[in-house]
């Protein structure tokens, strides 16, 4: 019998209706725990990524069979990745050693390099990015809107944050705005 694995699955697609529900079923139906997953529409495209933990016995080739169904039924690009228990561990040593999580909100006329310019300086300051979005608004004069919910360095505070963005959201003729995250509890 062959031990549990986890696996991520990538798709993306042109949005229909019931694209989480089928995946989803995929997963039920064969026993596996869905442990992380971020899903989002893009101008008619569909995007998911997902980290799910197969049940001891089932095989990778068995979740490869039964995502072809997918890949036809909704005409979706699919794929799968088995992660190691080093790449585990990595991820989870990296979560604990991790400080304050924040969002950071950038507002502006719309022009190239805004993202850049932002994400570059984060990076430098070894600010890890967990989920980014970004949407421009019509109209005669288009506004871009970005947000980013970023986990700082340990050794960083939100005070930190908000100074070294600053001089880059002003050379970038941007508002920006720094919020820790607030966690519900449950």
């Amino acid at each position: 019998m062959s031990a549990a694995k986890n696996v991520v699955i990538t798709g993306v697609g042109r949005d229909r209706v019931g694209i989480v529900a089928e995946l989803s079923r995929i997963l039920y139906v064969m026993g596996c725990n869905l442990l992380d997953s971020s899903m989002t529409l893009l101008r008619g495209e569909f995007a998911v990524i997902l980290m799910a933990q197969l049940p001891e016995g089932e095989s990778l080739e068995s979740l490869h069979g039964k995502l072809d169904g997918i890949r036809e039924k909704l005409d979706m690009n699919v794929y799968v990745r088995e992660l190691t228990d080093e790449e585990l561990r990595e991820s989870e040593a990296e979560e604990d050693s991790q400080g304050e999580a924040c969002i950071i909100s950038v507002y502006g006329a719309d022009k190239p390099g805004i993202v850049y310019g932002i994400t570059d300086l984060l990076a430098s300051l070894k600010v890890n990015l967990t989920d980014v979005e970004t949407k421009k608004t019509g109209g005669a004069k288009p506004i871009f809107m970005m947000v980013l919910e970023v986990t700082l360095p340990a050794s960083m505070t939100e005070a930190d944050l908000k100074k070294a963005l600053t001089d880059k959201a002003s050379a970038l003729g941007v508002d920006l705005s720094v919020q820790p995250v607030e966690y519900m509890e449950i």
